[in-house]
């Protein structure tokens, strides 16, 4: 479904297209809001016909992560959650922590719950298994070895002083580990340590006993909290707000991964714009389907053989209200049936599966309890996010309610190499994958003495944005004084942008001199439109953190992009580009 300007706005499947397209237009009383307003913006549809419905799953799933369509569930994370990585290609690889999954060849381990774990998994793996630390280049041109191998922590592959069989095999146990397997690489550590042993080959078995040592301390760390201690599966459960206190518009999704036993990593959702008419069942498959399909393609591999589901239908089945008993069971029937033509989708054996008792059923409660812990709070710091904006919207006497604020900033170096950002803050947090980097073209030339026209720079962003971007914020705020606002004005009047309130943000300034014996200094100011004297902001308010947070990481987001662009014209220069 697109608008009017061919921007997608809802992807879906259906077995009968006819009748789920038709479904939007039927005039209803329970229609959402939120069906109604998408429903409203439909100007034209795109259709694709595919042989089965797990052709149908997947290109959902993949149009839904490309195009990120407003009225769909979107998988969305609080954080870029930390993995390991292992370049295989090379003949001595090393771990190495990083945040993005490429498809590079090399084999991804995670992804792991903070930065603070996976560097406990690096520590361990490399005292355990001797692995080398350093960088590629480092380890090209090193000429002896470094101090980590004077302390017994590397194998000083750099410098041949172990074979690459004997580094690879190191490897594998490694790659055991981080797969969950502790036990096995502890029994295959004994078995190796016995036979050293008896060979009276001591230093060897002394080496193999402290690298046990470091097994058991893993195997310490990790909690043991599935009875079936050989199985590896995935525990999924969601809380959903009822409307009393949370709005239906939110909710939490918790994965608990648990690999031979050991929960390795607990995982949070939030989704803070669902669909409030939307069926449990078909809200939690969509997640699930984005998630495991996703999941599948950036770490081939790691998919559990078992995933335990919630039961939909659980203290619904009163005879109360037989008519919510039914609904329940069918959405029960449903999610069973979608699941298994996602399993399908995956090309792999996975059984989803609903337990009623045993351990089992209790592992799903605790993740049930885990996420109603999340949405709360989820929902506190939303409404914290709300307040604050409620606060700017009266600081500023804003006619609307600025749910979509645009900060942009101008960086450059002695009128060297001009750059600027745009950052969007959507409901009072960061939306980073709004964030835009610009090219300044017609600042000023610094090459002929001309200088820098911060001005110029701020007109030339605000017409490409506003000439080829059709969305439209709530408030822009620039960087600056009465000047920076007056070119702002004056471009939006050029453009007929309308609809979008405007102001600056202009540091707090010191008064006086540092020879005086008080140094006092000035709040943050903001200049509003048809307004002489600034607004100032008072610290600790909620529209001084909404509005100094968007204009400090719009300079963030300026300086880190000039600089790049200042380091690449330096290497040309060196390389005589």
């Amino acid at each position: 479904m697109k608008d009017a300007a061919g921007v997608i706005l809802y992807v879906g499947k259906a077995k009968n297209l006819k009748s789920r397209v038709s479904s939007y237009f039927q005039d209803s009383k329970d229609k959402a809001p939120r069906t109604e307003l998408l429903v409203r913006k439909i100007a034209d549809f795109e259709v694709v016909l595919t042989d089965n419905e797990v052709e149908a799953l997947v290109l959902e799933c993949n149009l839904i992560k490309k195009y990120k369509p407003r009225y769909n569930v979107l998988l969305k994370d609080d954080k870029s959650y930390p993995y390991v990585r292992l370049d295989l290609k090379h003949p001595f690889p090393r771990l190495e922590y990083v945040r993005k999954v490429r498809k590079d060849g090399a084999r991804y381990f995670g992804p792991y719950v903070s930065a603070y774990q996976i560097k406990d998994v690096l520590r361990w793996a490399q005292k355990a298994f001797r692995l080398r630390d350093c960088s590629d280049n480092e380890f090209r041109n090193r000429s002896r070895p470094c101090i980590l191998h004077q302390m017994g922590q590397c194998s000083a592959p750099c410098v041949k002083l172990i074979s690459e069989d004997d580094y690879q095999k190191s490897i594998n146990s490694a790659l055991k580990m981080l797969d969950g397997k502790t036990d096995e690489v502890a029994r295959d550590l004994r078995a190796q340590m016995a036979v050293a042993a008896e060979k009276e080959e001591f230093e060897r078995a002394a080496e193999l006993r402290d690298r046990l040592a470091q097994i058991d301390e893993i195997n310490q760390e990790q909690k043991i909290t599935d009875p079936e201690a050989d199985y590896d599966r995935d525990v999924i459960h969601y809380c959903r707000g009822t409307g009393a206190e949370i709005p239906p518009s939110q909710a939490v999704v918790v994965v608990m991964a648990v690999r031979e036993g050991r929960t390795v990593g607990v995982f949070q959702f939030p989704f803070l714009d669902i669909d409030p008419a939307m069926p449990d069942d078909e809200f939690l498959f969509g997640f699930m389907a984005q998630y495991y399909i996703t999941r599948y393609e950036e770490t081939p591999g790691v998919l559990p053989p078992e995933v335990l589901m919630p039961d939909l239908s659980a203290g619904s089945a009163s005879g109360a209200d037989v008519d919510a008993a039914g609904a329940a069971a069918h959405a029960q029937a449903n999610l069973k049936e979608q699941a298994a033509i996602l399993s399908r989708a995956l090309g792999r054996r996975i059984d989803f599966r609903v337990p009623k008792r045993g351990e089992a059923a209790g592992l799903v409660a605790m993740v049930k309890k885990t996420a109603e812990h999340h949405l709360t709070e989820l929902s506190a710091r939303t409404q914290h996010a709300v307040d604050d904006l409620i606060d700017v919207q009266k600081k500023l006497d804003l006619k609307k309610f600025p749910a979509r604020i645009e900060c942009y900033d101008i960086s450059h170096f002695q009128g060297e190499g001009t750059v600027a950002s745009r950052v969007v803050f959507v409901d009072g947090r960061p939306e980073k994958a709004l964030y835009r980097h610009y090219h300044v073209h017609e600042a000023g030339d610094w090459r002929a003495g001309q200088g820098n026209d911060d001005f110029r720079s701020m007109r030339e962003v605000l017409e490409r944005r506003f000439s080829h971007d059709h969305s439209i914020p709530d408030l822009v705020v620039v960087d600056g004084g009465k000047g920076q606002l007056a070119q702002a004005e004056a471009i939006f009047a050029e453009l007929g942008v309308l609809g979008v309130e405007l102001v600056s943000l202009a540091k707090a300034r010191t008064e006086g001199t540092f020879e005086d014996a008080e140094v006092k200094g000035s709040m943050e100011r903001v200049f509003k439109q048809g307004q002489k004297n600034p607004i100032m902001l008072k610290p600790g308010t909620g529209s001084f953190r909404v509005l100094t947070q968007a204009r400090d990481e719009a300079h963030r987001f300026a300086i880190t992009f000039h600089r790049s662009v200042r380091d690449k014209r330096v290497m040309g220069k060196k390389k005589g580009v």
